[in-house]
């Protein structure tokens, strides 16, 4: 398993959503987080899915009425997009994004329509995918061509200014683009890159985890072993000069993992101030951090303990106990109701708060 999303929280829909999309594999699955149940499955043969993500678009009907559609984008080793019309279950357009697979892909928080996709390509495009018309089709239109030094993992709007600032987490490390569309340049370079510790080996360090923790703080990881790393947007841009390289203001250290191994994709409850990772063991790594971000300097000498880990449940599969297993993908839906696992094993574990 590779993905896993929720619904985003609209004013359109109800706080909690019960429902997650994951993919792997040729499947990109629907399932109700309180029965468990597969709600939905779209499969494509030969194909390989790495990443989901939801947007909610209005379309007009036949009849000239307006509904509210959940659609799903899909994408991987094909370089293609599928979108997904969730309740209806069915495939509504394809992007022929990128010659290469798509590592990744996040709509824009602020415009339902615009769509980024980061390939091993090395490039992130932007997309606007339209409205579809009467007939379910979608026809979709490139705005901007974003160009990288290395493959994109992770890709993260920059929260207090999503249609300016486009975050990416690289193999080769953190970079930003600028993103605003009433700039004449549709084809752009990273224009600076921030960097997590000192001396000669500061850039060029992977980055496999990046979320926004509210407007300002950003959380990352993979620049050093059994750390996620909180630090400023603000302070960090506000610090840069005329650089291209910048340190990262860091607010706090976080205790994880020890293991060397990679692509543990963090997540973040902006609303709650939750940061969630998994491991190699099969636990979850849950951290409150709103207390740390009210500390005053200087920072703790030691990365702050995790306020709770879950341990894998062991769950039994083919009529065995799965007793130990990696977590590479953990996310929560908005109001930290639901919190959701994928694991290598092709086992989905959710967890309820009571």
């Amino acid at each position: 398993m590779f993905s896993l999303g929720y619904p985003p929280k609209t004013e359109h829909t109800r706080a909690t959503s019960q429902t997650v999309a994951t993919c792997g594999g040729e499947a990109v699955c629907v399932i109700d987080c309180q029965t468990g149940i597969v709600l939905h499955k779209y499969k494509v043969p030969g194909e390989e899915f790495f990443s989901v993500a939801w947007t909610a678009l209005t379309v007009v009907t036949q009849a000239g009425h307006k509904r509210r559609w959940s659609i799903l984008a899909a994408a991987g080793l094909r370089g293609q997009v599928r979108l997904l019309h969730v309740r209806a279950g069915f495939c509504c357009g394809v992007i022929r994004a990128h010659k290469k697979a798509i590592a990744t892909l996040c709509f824009s928080p602020t415009h339902e329509t615009h769509l980024f996709t980061a390939s091993y390509d090395k490039k992130i495009i932007l997309w606007d995918i339209g409205v579809p018309d009467q007939d379910y089709n979608f026809q979709a239109s490139q705005l901007l061509t974003l160009d990288t030094t290395s493959t994109p993992l992770r890709l993260c709007p920059v929260a207090s200014c999503p249609d300016a600032y486009l975050l990416a987490g690289c193999e080769g490390g953190c970079c930003c683009w600028d993103v605003r569309l009433d700039q004449p340049q549709k084809r752009r370079v990273c224009e600076v890159e921030f960097v997590f510790s000192e001396g000669s080996e500061a850039s060029g360090q992977r980055v496999d985890g990046l979320a926004f923790v509210n407007e300002d703080v950003v959380a990352s990881k993979g620049s050093a072993l059994g750390t996620i790393c909180l630090w400023s947007w603000s302070q960090t841009w506000l610090g840069r000069g005329s650089r291209s390289a910048v340190p990262v203001v860091v607010l706090a250290r976080l205790q994880w993992s020890p293991t060397e191994l990679a692509y543990f994709s963090l997540s973040t409850c902006p609303d709650e101030g939750i940061v969630l990772c998994g491991d190699e063991e099969g636990s979850v790594w849950i951290y409150d951090v709103r207390h740390m971000l009210t500390q005053q300097p200087p920072l703790p000498a030691v990365p702050q303990a995790p306020t709770q880990i879950l341990k894998w449940p062991q769950p039994r599969a083919l009529n065995q106990t799965v007793t130990k297993t990696m977590v590479n993908t953990v996310v929560a839906n908005p109001t930290f109701t639901y919190l959701t696992a994928l694991t290598d094993s092709n086992i989905v574990a959710i967890w309820k708060r009571h």
